[in-house]
């Protein structure tokens, strides 16, 4: 079998999830509460940008915390929720020239596979859209209602481990990412691509001479 693997935030579409949860839950929830949770990030967003926290740890702590704001609601309500996020912010701001590039594999008859720290249900919308496979943060589930986010949220080694899990024996033709947290699992593939990335990932890119994908 024959896969292509590709990031989702920053790499096929500019919109963020996160500003879009935050947009749902103020205009269908309490505003407030989510004003409360978000400026308790700001001092630790600050020590992230800062270098004095690890922003790996950070967003570990971010997804745990925000999906507590949804504990409680019926999974069919928080899939709504993931639907309503690639519908209103995700899909339309997706990168014209990447959709353009999965959409040649896909007709050469490759899987395309999603894999993103986004919750499982954005990433499952969001791969509905274009007909792939699609591994996110599990959400856990106590009698079909929220209770919180499997750890470890799918990033850095887990995207590799997680790909390496699900299609064992693959064939990696490619594989898409926009930051350093994508390294592991671009490093799984024959022909790693960084799309407007981040530096950390661009020196990496540089160093090992993989392809950089700048144009929209």
């Amino acid at each position: 079998m024959e896969i292509v693997i590709s990031d989702v935030e920053g790499t096929l579409t500019t919109g963020s999830s996160w500003r879009a949860l935050q947009r749902y839950f103020k205009t269908y929830n309490n505003p407030w509460k989510y004003h409360l949770f978000f400026l308790g990030w700001v001092p630790r967003y600050l020590l992230v940008k800062l270098g004095v926290s690890s922003r790996r740890k950070a967003m570990s702590r971010w997804m745990q915390e925000e999906v507590r704001l949804f504990r409680g609601y019926p999974r069919s309500e928080f899939e709504q929720m993931a639907e309503w996020v690639v519908e209103h912010e995700m899909w339309p701001q997706r990168r014209k020239s990447m959709m353009a590039e999965l959409g040649a594999y896909r007709q050469e008859g490759v899987r395309i596979v999603l894999s993103s720290s986004a919750y499982q249900p954005i990433v499952a919308a969001f791969g509905r859209k274009l007909g792939a496979d699609a591994i996110g943060s599990s959400v856990v589930y106590v009698e079909d209602r929220v209770l919180g986010v499997e750890l470890p949220i799918n990033a850095y080694e887990e995207k590799a481990a997680g790909i390496e899990r699900c299609y064992e024996g693959a064939c990696i033709l490619a594989a898409y990412g926009d930051t350093g947290s994508d390294i592991p699992m671009m490093a799984l593939s024959q022909a790693p691509v960084a799309v407007f990335p981040n530096p950390k990932l661009r020196q990496e890119a540089v160093d090992r001479g993989w392809r950089i994908l700048e144009n929209e």
